[in-house]
């Protein structure tokens, strides 16, 4: 079948030989355009099925289970379909022999069926609903109305659709493949441009490494505007809660598996149902990037108009003991408590609190959670983490989401290795129902050799990260890949920047030097400077930084913005980035190999190409 929405008659309705061409254009039977005089020049929905024929359905606005604003919109959504369908059969159906069959439908997004029941229960007359329905005397208006509440539940879905659809046992005689694929070509001009969602991307010509890198980062790291979820994404979302009170989800899995980008719909979704204000928390000083690009995101994705969002920072009211174990600070349960009572406060004016938190840590989540139930508000509450330790009475909100989406499956291999990937402290990746459209680049290596070794080639230091030689050799590979060039690439594929680098390892942005200057860069980073490559470093404590950071990584668009005023090689702490990515990460070990955290929070951050600066070692 075939689903548009917002059809203009007035398109599809006009002479058809202003439109078509060559034979077509000759077509004496072609349809000749006819006055619509409709006060609207569209249809909400219009769905060709290839057995059931058309159905045309009107979406009424925002109602708020309001029953007298519900009846007046029935009634306007009934006579306006009446008027489509009449115009429908003369404009565009007109010149065929035997028309297939058209049907109505009402779609009430905001509306529940309690709601639409009790209104249909005190009209008395039902009868120009009926005919604006194509709804038989006998039958009940309301199982061609598809309220709020059914669209979650699949059982009431599928009896909409059969009421709607299926009204012919056998399907519609008329609906031939002749007849469909009429209709589909007619419904499709005279348009000049068709977009096509594909499952991957279509070969490319692509001329350098450094091109084939950049495609597959927009593949991977596409804009979060419009990147493609997987079902799995999906059915978290669309999920009812189990309580009507209390809306909680902790999101986990391994990284780049689009726990944001769901903690990024669900706020936008909150904004646009009405509710004042999302807060959105950051529990820890290592997710005060993730915390930024969620709050960023949604407040430009929602626009102007919708409820507000606020950033609340619990980092700091605790940190992980050597085993693992949550420990609090002495103020850490105050502070934590006092913004609580805010919480309450903000629910008696407001009716609900909405919180979303990415990169959380679990204890603080479960010390809110319990609090608020305690007071008996009624919140939303939806978080996400890699590393989670969940209560036991949380365990039931957990939702696993294991599909990749940030990285390519050369990069998954890799970050795969990590030991808590292998040990269950992180869950695995599985496979995603759609393969990758490419393997992606392969990681590609720089050896440190330490000073130990006699033959060390020009290396220095112990440490990666010291070795002015090594930043030389990644600059090279830079150039090789062709960042910052301004290469023509063919078929629209553009060339890499600096800005879609990130270079991270553990001490590049502390302490570095030998005589601890802070303001002396590291040797690593002198060596990239030597060959040309410019860096912007970036402090694990510097917030203003660190959120315009976040601000950039919501896609090329923005970075493009920050280009032309700072273009550069993001140079940071691996914690610095949680929930970032970029194009091509360059990731320097502590000299002993990738740790569990240089894959998982280093390496997982690129869309595309790892470059990883290993430390030999004897």
């Amino acid at each position: 079948m075939v689903i548009l929405t917002q059809a203009k008659f007035s398109v599809y309705g006009a002479d058809t030989q202003s439109i078509y061409t060559g034979a077509a254009a000759r077509n004496t039977n072609s349809v000749k355009a006819e006055p619509l005089n409709l006060k609207e020049d569209f249809v909400d929905l219009l769905v060709i099925h290839r057995e059931r024929g058309i159905m045309m359905a009107a979406i009424i606005p925002q109602t708020e289970d309001d029953p007298l604003a519900v009846q007046v919109e029935l009634k306007k959504a009934a006579a306006y379909l009446k008027q489509a369908r009449d115009v429908v059969r003369r404009s565009v159906l007109g010149d065929l022999v035997t028309q297939p069959a058209l049907h109505q439908a009402i779609v009430l997004p905001d509306t529940t069926r309690r709601c639409l029941e009790e209104v249909l229960l005190n009209m008395s007359d039902l009868q120009e609903l009926q005919e604006g329905l194509s709804v038989d005397p006998g039958r009940n208006v309301s199982q061609v109305c598809l309220c709020e509440d059914d669209m979650a539940d699949q059982t009431r879905l599928d009896a909409w659709w059969r009421a709607s659809l299926e009204r012919n046992e056998g399907g519609d005689p008329a609906m031939d493949t002749a007849t469909y694929t009429q209709l589909v070509a007619r419904f499709s001009i005279p348009l000049t441009t068709v977009e096509l969602f594909l499952s991957r991307q279509p070969r490319l010509q692509l001329w350098t490494q450094g091109h084939l890198v950049h495609a597959v980062g927009m593949e991977h790291g596409r804009p979060m505007t419009c990147i493609a979820l997987f079902p799995q994404q999906f059915q978290v979302l669309e999920e009812p809660p189990d309580d009507d009170d209390v809306d909680v989800r902790i999101l986990w899995g391994p990284t780049g598996t689009s726990k944001s980008i769901v903690l990024i719909i669900k706020g936008f979704f909150l904004l646009r149902k009405g509710c004042a204000t999302v807060f959105v928390l950051q529990t820890s000083d290592d997710g005060a990037a993730a915390a930024y690009l969620v709050g960023h995101q949604v407040r430009e994705t929602a626009g102007q108009g919708a409820g507000s969002v606020q950033l609340v920072n619990m980092a700091g009211v605790g940190e992980k003991d050597w085993s693992g174990q949550y420990q609090w600070t002495e103020e850490g349960k105050k502070k934590v408590q006092a913004w609580v009572e805010e919480l309450c406060q903000h629910a008696q004016t407001h009716g609900r609190v909405h919180i979303l938190a990415d990169e959380a840590e679990c204890d603080v989540i479960a010390e809110i959670y319990r609090a608020l139930k305690q007071r008996h508000v009624r919140f939303t509450l939806w978080a996400a983490g890699v590393k989670l330790r969940v209560p036991a009475d949380m365990e039931r909100y957990v939702r696993k989401l294991t599909q990749p989406l940030r990285s390519p499956p050369a990069v998954v291999r890799e970050v795969e290795q990590a030991d808590d990937m292998k040990d269950g402290t992180v869950p695995a990746y599985t496979r995603p129902p759609v393969s990758a459209p490419c393997d992606g680049p392969p990681v590609l290596t720089v050896d440190h050799y330490a000073d130990y070794y006699s033959d060390r080639q020009g290396h220095e230091g112990v440490f990666p990260w010291r070795c002015a030689r090594c930043g030389e050799l990644v600059a090279d590979m830079l150039r090789d890949l062709r960042v910052g060039c301004d290469d023509n690439a063919p078929h629209g594929q553009g060339g890499l920047t600096y800005s879609d680098v990130f270079v991270l390892g553990d001490m590049l942005c502390d302490t570095d030097t030998p005589d601890d200057d802070p303001d002396s860069p590291a040797p690593f980073i002198r060596g990239l400077e030597s060959r040309g490559v410019p860096t912007r470093k970036v402090a694990h404590n510097d917030t203003a930084a660190v959120r315009q950071l976040a601000e950039m990584t919501s896609g090329p668009t923005q970075r493009a913005a920050g280009r032309g005023r700072d273009e550069a090689v993001t140079v940071a702490n691996q914690n610095t980035v949680w929930g970032l990515e970029r194009h091509v990460v360059v990731y320097l070990d502590s000299g002993f190999g990738a740790d569990s955290t240089g894959r998982l929070r280093s390496m997982s951050r690129s869309t595309a190409q790892v470059i990883w600066v290993k430390g030999v070692r004897k």
